[in-house]
This record gives structure tokens, sequence and C-alpha cells, in this order.
């Protein structure tokens, strides 16, 4: 026991623990005032007095007649808001700054301003905020004399989004980004290169050797990519040549939307069939040829050629822009594993591989842009597929310090998020379907919608094993 102010050691221990439970301090060296930041707007200091936040969630609160409560239906992160009370002073011991008006003056200037500014909060750090309307409130006096204080409140603002409203537009900006990628990384080859090279023969060599392998597998998608199967149902519609088909000749039904696009009366069907044979052959032909002078290269410039020469043929042959995107992903996935014993045909190869894998990518996304998805899932599956592709290859770039391939394949990969994004919009609004037996497609377009014209678009969204024969459960539109 403890008595009088005999204290043995244990409840000397026992009774510190007490007190700093009490007054909240646990021993920790941790000083707050040591990670209080310098506060400033747009570069201009000022000293902090206070600092108040509003953080929460955006809702719409939904009420019904009879209903007393209401359904809160969550609309993401609400805007972060910060209020900032503070002073400027003439001749200050916390910063250094000029007489107190022109220090006010200067303030007002940059919350005038009409773009973001950096604002360096005392403990959030730094953020990109906007001033609204009355979010700077100075004070001033003769009481005050050289002080001057003020309220300023700011909102957090970030990049655009959804900028662009036209697919057309959108598109274009990935075309740019394709060609632009293809560029900067076709010279970042050639200058890197030959800057490496000490036999121009050897270094051909080397590149023969690795395009090799990746020619193969050129050769092996040309099919693939020049179907005439693949060619044909992308150019007659389902409204009349069948539920496999997706093209826009003849009308086309979208199991997502339930339109009817490219609606035509009369069709040559045998024209066109020799047409799309036709230009299967010359794409095939073309492709061909370009991936043959890989191998047939005299310099370096050469095999920058016909790489860029063999995806761009690709590219514009004609065929299914699903196919396209699945051949190129497998070209960008190329890696070159023969092993090099001289380090300097090691680097050759290794930027080699690194054109072939960037300039595939950039060309799979071009081609992705011409994808319509059917549904939101669809368009998530393709959209992940492409960026997961961009991303290996900007790792690449990064860690070969290519800062102009890899900023031209940022563009290229932002460009991509912000248009493809818009082909999935509208398509969400599909509802989970079951029935406890199977039933023909004429029956559920008449049971579901009242009406058995949509039956085409109802095959179109489920796509059953027979249109008799529908599953019991399936994903189709709500009305």
């Amino acid at each position: 026991m403890c008595r009088g102010f005999s204290f043995p050691g244990g409840c000397v221990t026992f009774i510190q623990k007490a007190i700093n439970e009490l007054t909240g301090n646990t021993g920790n060296d941790w000083s707050w005032s040591e990670h209080v930041q310098p506060a400033s707007f747009r570069g201009i200091p000022f000293a902090v007095v206070n600092a108040s936040a509003a953080f929460g969630r955006r809702q719409a609160r939904h009420e019904y007649p009879y209903r007393d409560k209401p359904w809160i239906e969550d609309l993401g992160r609400s805007v972060r808001r910060f209020t900032l009370r503070g002073f400027l002073v003439q001749d200050s011991r916390i910063y250094r700054a000029s007489d107190v008006i022109t220090q006010r003056n200067n303030l007002i200037a940059a919350c005038e301003s009409g773009e973001p500014g950096t604002l360096i909060h005392p403990t959030l750090g730094e953020l990109t905020v906007c001033v609204p309307e009355g979010g700077l409130r100075t004070e001033e006096g003769a009481t005050s004399g050289r002080m001057f204080s003020f309220t300023l409140t700011v909102v957090e603002t970030g990049l655009k989004v959804f900028a662009i409203t036209d697919t057309a537009a959108s598109g274009g900006q990935v075309n740019q980004g394709w060609l632009a990628t293809t560029t900067v990384t076709a010279a970042k080859f050639i200058s890197s290169v030959t800057a490496e090279v000490r036999s121009v023969t050897q270094a051909v060599r080397t590149l023969q050797n690795t395009a090799r392998f990746w020619q193969n597998m050129v050769i092996n998608a040309v099919d693939q990519v020049t179907s005439l199967g693949n060619a044909l149902n992308n150019t007659f519609g389902s409204l009349h040549y069948g539920r496999y088909c997706s093209g826009l000749t003849g009308g086309t039904v979208s199991g997502a939307t339930g339109r009817v696009t490219g609606k035509s009366a009369d069709t040559d069907d045998a024209e066109i069939i020799r047409q799309q044979m036709a230009k299967g052959v010359s794409g095939r032909a073309a492709i061909q040829q370009a991936a043959d002078g890989l191998l047939q290269i005299r310099t370096v410039e050469d095999f920058a050629t016909g790489v860029t020469n063999t995806l761009n043929n690709i590219v514009a042959a004609t065929g299914s822009a699903q196919e396209k995107v699945v051949v190129l992903g497998d070209l960008a996935s190329y890696r070159d594993t023969r092993f090099y014993p001289v380090k300097a045909d090691a680097d050759i190869a290794a930027r080699a591989v690194a054109l072939i894998v960037v300039t595939s990518a950039a060309a799979m996304t071009r081609v992705a842009m011409d994808i319509n998805p059917t549904s939101q899932e669809e368009a998530q599956r393709i959209q992940k597929q492409v960026c997961d592709v961009l991303d290996e290859a900007m790792i690449q770039a990064g860690d070969r310090f290519d800062d102009n391939v890899y900023s031209a394949l940022l563009a290229l990969y932002n460009a991509f998020i912000d248009g493809f994004s818009l082909k999935g919009t509208g398509l969400n609004n599909l509802v989970q379907y079951t029935f406890n037996r199977p039933l023909p497609a004429l029956t559920l377009a008449s049971r579901i919608y009242q009406d058995s014209g949509r039956t085409d678009e109802l095959i179109q969204s489920t796509q059953p094993l027979h249109p008799a024969f529908m599953p019991v459960r399936f994903k189709a539109l709500s009305a």
C-alpha cells in the first residue's frame, strides 16, 4: 500500500501511468507543432489563426406518401470546402513579405484569378482549390494597425471529367493520340539504337532475330483479322441477316438499347460479298507484305517503318474490331526470350521489343474505339482489357526513362478513358428476369414488353442457344 509520502517503485509507476492516461501524455515524442506547414495560396504566404472544413456525401432524398422514412440515394463524395481565418501582417516574424497593403492586393488578385490554384493548408498540405463568389472577406481598421485579418473559403477542385459529349470528337482525340504515340516511339527507337550501335550489320541482324518470332505471330493472326466470315458478320445487320450479325447493312438491333441503326431497304448481297472478299484479300496481302519486310531490313529505320506499317495495315484491314483488339493485344504481349551474350545486342533487342509493345498497344486503343458495346458489362470488359495493355506499355516506358513516350501513352490513355466511357453510358438499364421454365422469345417479348416486335432485341441481349428455348434467367431492358 501507498501511505503518506513514501511511494514504492511499483506504486509510482502505477500513479504515473494513471496521470498520463488522464492528461493524454502517452510518452510519445511526436510534436504537433512540428508538422504544421506554413500556409499560402498561389505562393502568397499568410498566418492562420484557425481553420474549418466540411466533408460528407452527396445524397438525393426521396420521400413517398405514407412512408415515414425517406430513401436516401448516394451520389458520391460531396465537394470538400475549407475555411481559413488568418491575417496579413507587416514585418512578420513567421513569413517574409512586403508591406501589408501590397500583401492584401496580391491575395485579392490571387483569389480573383479564373484558374484553380494551389493552397498550402497548415495540416492537410497541398490542395488544388477554387475560390467561390465572396470567398475572400477582409477586415481592417485603426485598431488593427499593420495587420489585416481575413476569412478565406475555398472549394476543392479536380480534373475536368466527362468534358467530351460526342463520341466522334473523342474518337478523333484517340486517333490523334495513336498517331502521336507511334511517331514519338519510332523516333525514340531510332535515336536510341543509332546511339548505341557499333556495327550496322550486327544491329540489323539483332533486329531481324528479334522480329522473327513476332513476325510469325503476325502471320498467324492474318487469317483471324481478315476472315471473310468475320467481315460479313460485321457488314450485315441482325435485323434481316440473323442474330449473329452486328453490321449496319440491312439494319441491326441493339440488345442493350433496343435501337435499330443502319436500316436499309434495298441491298445487293452478292455485290457486298464480292467487295468484302476483295477487301479481305487485299488487306491480307498488305499485312503479309509488311510483316515479311521485317526480315529483309537493311537499316534501323527500316525496322521501325516495318513495324508501324504492319500495325497500320492491321488497323485498316476489313474485319471485326473485336478480333483486331484481341490480335493486337497478343502482339503487344510479345517478349524476346533469346539470350544475347553481348550487352549492346541485348539493349538493341530490348529497344525493339519496346517499340513493338508500345505501338501495338496504341493501335489496339485506336481499334477499340470502333467497337460499340451492347451492354455495360461488355463496355467495362473492353475498357479494362485495353487499359491493362496500356498500363504495361507505360510501365516499360517509365522503367526505360522514356519520358516523351510515357507522356504520349498517358495522353492516349486519358483520351481513351474519356471517349470509351461515353460508349458505356445508357447501357446500364438492364434488369434480371427469372422464369420457371424455358419459353420462346416471342412469348417473352409479348409478356415483358407487350410488343412482339421486340423479339429480335430480346434475342440479341440474351444470345440463347435457340430462340424457341430462352434461358430461365437472363438480363434485358426493363422497358
